[in-house]
């Protein structure tokens, strides 16, 4: 917590002097690939496609920023040719630094970035009937990726973005059933509309 307050300190300090931006995705819409976990029931799903849901928002200077991102995705562990799951679900809640590339630069064209962060993943599995327990799982995280963001208009933009996110340390008191401590990683693709105030 007093790395991340840090953090935020210093990019309010270097963007006090810059004309800083607020851009708000009110959604963003993507697919999870290459997905890999230790949690029980969900390591064939895991590797499979999903659907990613999410908003963000971010407050970006001439070259640092901050950002805060909510993501669900849905039917995140299935299929699973073993057992037909009754539900089953993924939600990331990240706060991330923004390293952009300056907008006098990218002005008139596409503004790569690079993000890294962290935050929490939350995990659930919800298996057919009795004797199979539910799984529900919250997991520090870090992610860290990069995307371009380009604008339309002033005010109304595209952004395309790619991300990994994984889990860190374990928790040592949740194991799974072949007692490996709880691990869950995924890459992210996404596309989000923009709105830039």
């Amino acid at each position: 917590m007093r790395f991340w307050c840090c953090t935020a300190a210093l990019v309010l300090v270097l963007s006090a002097s810059a004309a800083a931006e607020v851009q708000l995705k009110p959604l963003f819409i993507g697919v999870t690939f290459g997905g890999s976990t230790t949690l029980s029931l969900g390591a064939e799903g895991a590797a499979t496609p999903a659907l990613a849901l999410g908003i963000g928002a971010a407050w970006l200077g001439e070259l640092f920023g901050i950002e805060g991102e909510i993501a669900h995705y849905p039917g995140f562990f299935e299929p699973n040719s073993l057992i037909d799951l009754v539900s089953s679900g993924a939600t990331t809640y990240t706060g991330n630094l923004i390293v952009a590339v300056p907008r006098e630069k990218a002005k008139y064209t596409l503004r790569p970035y690079f993000v890294v962060g962290g935050g929490l993943m939350r995990a659930n599995i919800q298996g057919p009937g009795e004797g199979v327990l539910p799984i529900e799982s919250s997991l520090a995280a870090i992610d860290i990726g990069g995307g371009v963001t380009g604008f339309v208009s002033h005010h109304v933009g595209l952004n395309w973005d790619i991300r990994h996110f994984g889990s860190v340390g374990g928790d040592r008191n949740s194991r799974n059933t072949l007692g490996e401590p709880e691990q869950l990683s995924f890459w992210r693709a996404h596309m989000a509309l923009v709105i830039r105030f």
